[in-house]
């Protein structure tokens, strides 16, 4: 299972202006115009529903980039 790919595509579907050359890892909530509520539950859902897992609240409040995200879906699958 190729984490990484998996991670960019669900940021490429909740953020369709999103392309290959404006992608980063590290690349904050609030660098992106259009990341709210809504898109953050999105994120949270595809994530969950993908790798089949569960966040705590805690854990859906600390997703502020592609990379935090990352980190997150690997404790849960180590």
């Amino acid at each position: 299972m190729d984490i990484e790919n998996l991670v960019k595509d669900i940021f490429f579907e909740v953020f369709p202006n999103l392309s290959e050359s404006t992608f980063s890892w590290n690349k904050e909530q609030k660098d992106y115009d259009n990341w709210d509520s809504f898109s953050q539950l999105n994120i949270i859902t595809l994530a969950e529903a993908k790798f089949d897992i569960s966040f705590s609240l805690d854990e859906s409040i600390e997703i502020k980039s592609a990379n935090n995200l990352l980190e997150l879906i690997r404790s849960h699958l180590s």
